[in-house]
């Protein structure tokens, strides 16, 4: 006879300033543990910024059992001895490390009285402390994407192999879950032209009016300009400069900006595509199996889930600056060799160079040839 299951396991994922796309690829690793162990809770153990933050997505779109918030300011907060001590009663048998846990690691899980501990070691704190590490396969892209994680994680969870790229991503979940219904006659195309302001990830707005337009007169689609409250006063200039050019498009194009994050994944979920820049709609969209069109700007991220996202089609002059790395707290110090701005500043720009010479027929060619495969969800509803 084996050893037994656990039947509680925590996941440490204190992460360092983390955005919602951060957290919707959490689901990948918490779909593998769930997948080892079917009968388990497991709890997702983050900072209390994050679990503030992200309560919306924590509660409805993970696949953790629970939430367990950690103090702010870790080992320095005077709250830290009474979170190890209810990280003991909760009496976990199994603790998952996540490679991005800042400042809660496996020596705080041993110190729990967790006996098990996974996690992969990088020459920091905790890692002697580790019982089961993780070991990535050799990277295809140079350095490991979510695919290889994925790979590791499921070899020291026991999970037969080998896993499948295109499998990897679980589908979101939603509570309470959707109501089927008809997938709209007209091609509905979700348009995100924004993202965090502390990083200038977009492509220019004007070009983004030429697409929309586009859309609407050459494929007869409606257009939803999808983001967040802050972002209404660009969406209706973009929405205006759109029926500028095209006057027909007044019933065409409409703006849905401030929803909650239930009506946006719901949202995307029933669009035909998303055509945005680098952000989190684009792993929502993933998540619920909307093909995207993503556009890659100042970012090395366009390799880490390129295998995972079978729906995925990315547009990026793949210059080598675009293949720069920094922490979240670092972007102020942020240089490439054009000397780039990092944060936006507003739609009139300037924005990366990367991103102003990408062309609008370059991405519009991206968009016809999504738009001309068939949608995943069709797929899956034909008998």
């Amino acid at each position: 006879m084996g050893a037994p299951k656990p039947a509680r396991i925590c996941v440490f994922a204190r992460l360092q300033g983390p955005g919602l796309g951060d957290l919707i690829q959490r689901n990948i690793g918490l779909a593998l543990i769930r997948r080892a162990h079917p009968e388990a809770d497991v709890t997702l153990v983050v900072g209390e910024d994050l679990a503030t933050r992200f309560h919306e997505a924590l509660t409805h779109h993970t696949y953790a059992t629970d939430v367990l918030p950690c103090p702010a300011r870790g080992e320095s907060d005077p709250r830290w001895p009474g979170f190890l001590r209810t990280l003991a009663e909760r009496r976990f048998q199994c603790c998952v490390v996540d490679p991005d846990s800042v400042g809660l690691h496996a020596g705080h899980a041993r110190a729990a009285g967790i006996p098990e501990r996974i996690g992969l070691p990088r020459q920091r704190p905790g890692d002697e402390h580790i019982t089961r590490p993780l070991r990535l396969p050799p990277p295809l892209w140079g350095r490991p994407d979510l695919f290889d994680h994925a790979t590791a994680l499921a070899g020291a969870l026991g999970l037969p192999g080998p896993l499948r790229p295109g499998e990897v991503l679980p589908e979101l979940p939603r509570r309470p879950p959707p109501v089927p219904g008809a997938r709209p006659a007209r091609t509905v195309v979700a348009v995100h032209p924004g993202g965090a302001p502390h990083w200038n990830r977009r492509w220019p707005q004007r070009y983004y009016a030429r697409l929309c337009a586009r859309l609407v007169t050459r494929r007869a689609a409606a257009v939803c300009l999808l983001g967040d409250a802050a972002e209404r006063a660009e969406l209706e200039l973009l929405r205006d400069t759109v029926l500028g050019e095209a006057p027909e498009a007044a019933t065409a194009v409409r703006v849905e900006a401030g929803a909650g994050l239930g009506h946006t994944v719901d949202l995307l979920a029933e669009a035909d595509l998303l055509v945005g820049n680098d952000s989190a709609l684009a792993h929502i969209a993933a998540a619920v199996r909307t093909p995207t069109v993503v556009l890659y700007g100042p970012t090395g991220t366009e390799f880490l889930w390129t295998r995972i996202y079978p729906h995925h089609r990315g547009v990026s002059l793949r210059r080598p600056c675009q293949n720069l790395l920094h922490a979240p707290g670092r972007l102020a110090d942020r240089r490439c060799e054009h000397d780039c701005v990092a944060a936006y500043r507003g739609p009139a720009g300037p924005y990366p160079r990367c991103l102003t010479e990408l062309p609008v027929e370059r991405v519009w060619s991206a968009v016809t040839a999504q738009l001309a495969s068939p949608h995943p969800a069709t797929i899956r509803s034909t008998p």
